[in-house]
């Protein structure tokens, strides 16, 4: 014990042996900064042991009291430090001071005053906060980012509620592992006669009829496989007629959720169901849409004809996705049916999912509703007649009838028709005026006989050729 105490003079009494500056080098190298202090509080020498330090800003310090070159709340931080260091305290406790730069700018530095030497001369060692500033600042910042984050999706969260509650059809989500309830909306409570805690965790095919369980679980595992969305009908408990119900897929994140749209049928008379059913499997394509042209129902017929698997693939889907020109069409039939409420004959073409296009005719109605009108498209594929062009056999032959193409046509085909309409008098008047003789005729008209004889063709006007007993 006594040679350690021994030792611990000798090296104590070595070290006091230094004087200020090579105290003050000494402890350099193992800080950021260091000032060497006066008796009087004045820096003699600013010594910098960390690179970020810029030499001529700790050089404006030298000579300077130490107290003013601080900001106005660590003022009195220092002057209890050299209040201390006086009264023969050789090693103060460390204070946070703000160091005031060379232009003004503040640097957090953390100070510990030792009293060196016998003159009361001082030297204080510093350790650069401005990384730690920096990380605090981060902090802080990363802290309201996250604070508004969160109070965003609060607000989200909460839109989220209401608008989830405000839609009439009821809803339910299903977790695709385990089937179990999720999520539901008021009308989904109110349809299913449960409050939303004890639908939240139940199983969907504890809330179907027996039979229907089994097979609504296949209709999920082929929405999930597929991604595609399915419609069918199923029957509730406590509900005595089945409900048409939409199953779409929907991905967050890694987890896999159906959201189960379900519209209920109300009860119909006998003929109401003959006459649905009938619409069902007519074969020309039934489409309903909202207002927008946004599908809401589609017939086997329609879906068949673009090319779809099934109906749900469609439903929520604009009806000129389909269309030849899906710009034009159904803003033309839209605005026909606000204007007259109905729409007939209206030619264009679908265009199928694989790319096959097939020419139709549409004709549709507007009809009034106690929330919003919808509108009913009846789509007939004319592909298959003789000759598909809208205009085979019923070529106008005044302008009442061009006038008639509006809505029906696009004006370039309106404005093709015009002039085959006058070529065609043209010749018909010329061939009365010469008796039917051709070559007089093509002369009339200045064409060449082989020119008329393409357009005699062309407009289906017979006739014999008294022309040919000359040749």
């Amino acid at each position: 014990m006594r040679i350690v105490g021994h030792a611990e003079d000798r090296k104590a009494s070595n070290l006091t042996g230094l004087d200020p500056a090579e105290s003050a080098s000494l402890v350099a190298a193992a800080s950021d900064i260091t000032l060497v202090i006066d008796a009087q509080g004045v820096i003699r020498e600013a010594l910098i042991g960390n690179q970020d330090w810029l030499s001529a800003e700790t050089a404006s310090w030298v000579g300077r009291l130490w107290a003013d070159i601080v900001t106005s709340e660590s003022k009195s931080k220092v002057l209890e430090m050299l209040q201390e260091a006086a009264k023969g305290n050789t090693t103060l406790r460390w204070r946070h001071i703000n160091q005031l730069g060379g232009q003004g700018q503040e640097l957090p530095i953390l100070f510990s005053l030792v009293r060196v030497g016998k003159e009361g001369q001082m030297v204080a060692i510093g350790r650069d906060l401005r990384p730690v500033a920096s990380l605090q600042a981060r902090l802080i910042e990363a802290q309201q980012l996250m604070e508004r984050d969160y109070l965003r999706l609060r607000g989200i969260e909460s839109q989220y509620r209401m608008l989830f509650d405000l839609v009439h059809d009821p809803i339910l989500l299903i977790a695709a592992r385990s089937h179990q309830v999720i999520e539901t909306n008021r009308a989904g409570c109110q349809y299913l006669q449960r409050d939303r805690q004890a639908l939240i965790g139940e199983n969907i095919g504890s809330l179907l009829s027996d039979k229907a369980a089994t097979a609504f679980l296949n209709i999920l595992q082929q929405v999930g496989s597929s991604g595609r969305p399915a419609e069918t009908s199923i029957r509730f408990q406590k509900h005595e007629s089945a409900a048409r119900v939409l199953v779409t897929y929907l991905r967050q994140e890694t987890d896999t959720v159906y959201m189960v749209r379900i519209e209920s049928e109300k009860p119909q008379s006998g003929e109401d169901t003959e006459l649905l059913e009938a619409i069902r499997q007519v074969t020309d394509g039934v489409v309903l849409t909202d207002n927008k042209g946004i599908i809401r129902s589609a017939n086997a017929a329609f879906v068949e004809m673009i090319q779809m698997a099934h109906s749900g693939q469609v439903i929520g889907e604009p009806l000129n996705r389909w269309l030849g020109r899906a710009n034009t069409d159904l803003l033309v039939m839209i605005n026909s049916l606000a204007q007259g409420g109905a729409v007939r004959l209206f030619s264009t073409q679908l265009i199928g999912h694989a790319g096959l296009v097939v020419p139709v005719e549409i004709s549709g109605i507007s009809v009034p509703t106690e929330r919003e009108p919808f509108l009913a498209f009846v789509v007939r594929d004319v592909g298959r007649r003789l000759d598909s062009r809208p205009d085979a056999g019923l070529r106008p032959r005044s302008g009442q009838d061009l006038t008639g193409l509006v809505g029906r046509m696009p004006l370039k085909e309106i404005v093709g028709e015009t002039v085959d309409l006058i070529e065609k008098l043209c010749i018909e008047a010329a061939l009365k005026i010469t008796k039917n003789n051709r070559a007089s005729a093509a002369d009339m008209l200045g064409l060449s006989r082989q020119s008329l004889y393409v357009k005699l063709r062309r407009y289906g006007i017979e006739g014999p050729d008294p022309d040919a007993a000359e040749d």
